[in-house]
């Protein structure tokens, strides 16, 4: 079965944000704003995992927007018994795997589902089999950040788990802001190659 809902930690130095399913029930209100606090939220998460999918660049950030696009649209289909983030990267992933079939080039796709019939409701209802894998793809980034070296992963950490601003991660760690970006960028690289070769 998939992880039932379990709470988000706060963002450190940050306060106390909520947690996902607490802004996906209000985006399913019809709240924007909850939904665009959770698009940016998982935004910088989720190219790295497409682009684990479609090595593709420029292809990796258009899944990603179209990703976004039909979460939205059918957020009123996700079940707030389980985690937000599961059900996004089962989007993702079906939306990825869409897109590298509508180009005929399978080489790069890593999941079995690719195989499967697509359908043209599947971006938004998964099954728990599907559920557990997105869950474990999201365990994957997690350990793969963790594994970065010290000088990248607390900043690693913080952009991309915790979506701070560069700013804001050069105040939280008393480092210059061109730092900061160099060490996101260098992060970012390590971790691509990191999760092309799960």
């Amino acid at each position: 079965m998939p992880d039932k809902k379990q709470k988000n930690k706060p963002s450190p130095g940050s306060g106390h944000e909520p947690d996902d399913n607490v802004l996906a029930l209000k985006a399913m209100s019809g709240d924007t704003e909850a939904f665009s606090s959770l698009a940016a939220r998982y935004t910088p998460l989720l190219r790295l995992f497409i682009q684990s999918i479609c090595s593709n660049a420029t292809d990796a950030e258009d899944i990603c927007q179209e990703c976004l696009r039909k979460a939205y649209q059918n957020i009123g289909t996700f079940n707030p018994e389980y985690l937000f983030r599961t059900w996004l990267f089962s989007i993702a992933r079906n939306t990825s795997i869409d897109h590298i079939r509508s180009r005929s080039n399978y080489t790069t796709v890593k999941l079995a589902e690719t195989d499967e019939p697509s359908t043209e409701s599947h971006e938004a209802e998964s099954s728990p089999e599907d559920n557990m894998i997105d869950e474990q793809s999201y365990g994957l980034f997690i350990r793969a950040i963790a594994a970065l070296p010290d000088r990248y992963r607390k900043i690693a950490e913080l952009r991309l788990l915790h979506d701070f601003s560069y700013q804001d991660i050069a105040d939280e760690l008393s480092m210059p802001l061109n730092t900061v970006r160099t060490r996101i960028r260098r992060a970012k690289a390590l971790l691509e190659k990191m999760m092309t070769k799960i």
